[in-house]
């Protein structure tokens, strides 16, 4: 089988959907060695060494720098990059939407969440018209809609009319990367970054659903917050429409300077925090997956997150489950419980790791490319 893949999700500083891709990209070239991966680039072909396979062909599909935004790249370059190499039989896009313009073959698509559907608020006006357009499309085109959770299929199939039963769930999981954290010697993370005492940290793109206002205020509120040691640290593009100001948060609640705020870090850094951390905490609305609390209970930190979408899903009874993680008081009070409990801190820490290692990239592969193979054919 000839698989065509919209890989421009693995380009530069790789987050959640480039990681996704990666993963079982690097072990389908091994475990399925029969099958031919074409996957297309927008402006770089990355370095990693399953791209050099001899069943991969890695293929840049440039286009001029004035045009070079994602929605004309896979709507104009791509199809026609997919039909001059001809003879794929399936399409496969890890990341929300198919092209407008059918390409040859069955199509496939990933859509983890539908937040920009179900919360539009969240999102300029030019991104709601754009994704409700290009998702709809998608989703009545679509052969397989992969996502990541329950959650997430039920939300689908309550903005769409579509057959449930192309729709399937494949869990992720966690970058083999955070397993290593005997790597980490002569990084001194705490001197890097200024961390003092209970450090108390969050990962992920800074979006309005992720509740990062109330997150500050509810650091603000905890006892470790009142003396001079603690520091929450927050990592992560910002993103948040409409705009929040991080540090200027921080200044409200009088905690600016125990706030770090890492726009983006490398791997070795993230697992150093991650280590380092006495606390992870997720307080999310609304999430299609959410990596970042099984990354946490895979190193070993104690995590706290939202009762919300997918986030029960992931964690099970491994986490602190906030009811409503718009209330800094619930939350404040939690962060006391954890870092106030080195009892409950080390049950959620064995708890945490036991969850983390039911999730397997090789189960989500090898899912996925069954799919594949059932209508690919």
């Amino acid at each position: 089988m000839i698989i065509t893949i919209n890989g421009s999700c693995m380009e530069g500083r790789r987050t959640g959907v480039g990681r996704y891709m990666a993963n079982i990209l690097s072990i389908w070239v091994k475990r399925f060695p029969g099958h031919k991966y074409n996957v297309l680039f927008r402006r770089e072909i990355p370095a990693d060494a399953f791209l050099s396979s001899s069943n991969v062909e890695p293929v840049l599909v440039p286009c001029p720098k004035s045009l070079n935004i994602s929605v004309v790249w896979e709507n104009v370059y791509l199809p026609s990059a997919v039909a001059r190499l001809g003879g794929q039989d399936l399409f496969f896009s890890p990341s929300y939407t198919l092209p407008l313009r059918k390409v040859g073959g069955a199509n496939v698509v990933t859509i983890f969440d539908i937040s920009y559907i179900s919360h539009p608020d969240w999102y300029p006006l030019k991104e709601r018209i754009m994704y409700r357009m290009i998702t709809g499309a998608t989703v009545r085109k679509a052969d397989i809609i992969l996502t990541g959770s329950k959650s997430s299929k039920k939300e689908i199939l309550r903005f769409y009319d579509t057959d449930k039963s192309k729709i399937h769930v494949t869990y992720l999981s966690v970058d083999p990367v955070f397993g290593q954290v005997d790597g980490l010697e002569g990084l001194d993370i705490s001197a890097k970054h200024g961390l003092k005492g209970t450090v108390v940290l969050y990962v992920g793109l800074i979006a309005n659903r992720r509740n990062v206002p109330t997150l500050i205020e509810a650091f603000s509120l905890s006892s470790g917050s009142k003396g001079s040691d603690a520091t929450l640290v927050i990592v992560g593009k910002n993103l948040s429409f409409p705009y929040i100001d991080i540090m200027e948060t921080a200044e409200k609640f009088s905690v600016a300077g125990k706030v770090r705020w890492l726009q983006y870090i490398d791997d070795k850094e993230l697992l150093a925090l991650y280590d380092r951390a006495d606390l992870f905490i997720y307080p999310s609305l609304y999430e299609g997956f959410g990596i970042p609390p099984l990354e946490a209970m895979y190193v070993g930190t104690p995590v706290i997150t939202s009762n919300m979408s997918s986030l029960p899903e992931v964690v099970g009874d491994a986490a602190i489950l906030l009811n409503d993680p718009t209330d800094p008081v619930e939350m404040a009070e939690a962060i006391d419980r954890v870092v106030g409990s080195k009892e409950l801190s080390l049950e959620m820490v064995s708890k945490g790791k036991e969850r983390a290692a039911s999730f397997s990239w090789q189960r989500c592969a090898v899912e996925t490319m069954n799919l594949f193979e059932g209508i690919g054919k």
